[in-house]
């Protein structure tokens, strides 16, 4: 609220905070991608595109979630959102097992979820297997929950902070 009380719109809010939350994504996708890179599992020169794979990824979340933020007034929308939103994403998203192993019915919901986009995209990216048309559907995809991520963010910032 001590923001809006200088010249900025909420709409500059919204940017600077999704700005730095992207600075942060890409200190701690870098670090990461230079480690394993170290390590030698990545493989080929498309790997470094892992990096602006994560950093959207990051972004896909990052957004609608600031969006969700400035709705809430105590912390209790955001526990039911990590209990029942993010970590069933890592369960269902073939982060750590891959979704064939799920059982039929399940996976097409792990094929909407932004995380199983951004997990095929990565991985895809670093280990040199990437697909053109399926990078395209995933950065489509991403990409399009950032947007309206952004909008959402939009319009709850100027709901909040203006009165």
């Amino acid at each position: 609220h001590g923001m809006t009380a200088t010249p900025i719109r909420p709409s500059d809010v919204v940017i600077g905070k999704l700005a730095y939350i992207g600075l942060r994504l890409l200190l701690v996708v870098g670090v990461f991608f230079l480690v394993a890179a170290l390590f030698g599992a990545v493989t080929g020169a498309e790997a470094i595109l892992a990096v602006p794979a994560a950093l959207l990824t990051g972004l896909a979340f990052a957004a609608p979630i600031a969006a969700f933020s400035a709705t809430q007034r105590d912390t209790n929308g955001f526990n039911a959102l990590f209990r029942f939103g993010v970590i069933p994403l890592f369960l269902f998203s073939g982060t750590f097992f891959p979704i064939e192993q799920l059982p039929t019915i399940l996976q097409p919901i792990a094929w909407v979820t932004p995380l199983w986009h951004g997990v095929e995209l990565c991985r895809s990216l670093a280990l040199g297997t990437a697909e053109p048309v399926l990078t395209l559907v995933h950065v489509a995809y991403l990409g399009t929950m950032t947007a309206l991520g952004v909008a959402a963010s939009f319009v709850t910032f100027r709901r909040r902070l203006v009165k």
